[in-house]
């Protein structure tokens, strides 16, 4: 599961597969564009763009598991 929402304070959130650190595949890198594109603002999707090569499990903000599921969370700051 790839996704990008609003965090709490509403910078751009992404949310990667736990383990999206071992293989961040071009599709991988592709969905979360695609993603972005649907929530963010022109300049926040600039920098996703600039940024979603460097993302990863190991630069996560945080993790969340559901179940045997683990997502790894990356908030972006956009100046």
């Amino acid at each position: 599961m790839t996704a990008v929402a609003r965090g709490s304070t509403g910078e751009p959130v992404i949310l990667l597969p736990g383990d999206a650190h071992l293989n961040l595949s071009p599709k991988t890198l592709n969905d979360v564009l695609k993603a972005a594109a649907a929530v963010c603002s022109a300049a926040e999707l600039d920098a996703v763009a600039k940024a979603v090569t460097q993302l990863g499990g190991d630069s996560a903000d945080f993790h969340v598991r559901v179940g045997e599921n683990v997502l790894a969370v990356h908030r972006l700051n956009v100046l």
